[in-house]
């Protein structure tokens, strides 16, 4: 089987979003809630709106996030489902310890 340079490509993007322990952060949050709102977030994991909504919209710009607009916030959910099963495997490794 050939390793095809394009989704290569596009896996190591999301891979690279991952990368830093505030999206992680957020990312867990996010598959833990149902559609938890910026607020929600940035009190969680106590980091500024201004450092939560950048990396939200890194998250975003990569595919790996969706925000829906309600009333006046804004809800995120995980759509990128190879980062949906990252993200579970994480929650399930950290349950476990």
């Amino acid at each position: 089987m050939e390793c095809k340079q394009e989704i290569i490509e596009d896996y190591a993007k999301k891979l690279k979003a991952l990368g830093h322990p505030v999206r992680l952060k957020l990312l867990c949050l996010i598959a833990q809630h149902n559609d938890p709102c910026v607020s929600n977030l940035w009190q969680c994991i106590k980091q500024p709106q201004p450092v939560v909504s950048q990396h939200l919209s890194i998250l975003k710009e990569n595919g790996i996030v969706t925000a829906e607009a309600q009333s006046t916030k804004r809800s995120y959910s995980i759509t990128d489902p190879f980062i949906k099963d990252i993200i579970d495997a994480l929650l399930k490794e950290m349950a476990h310890k």
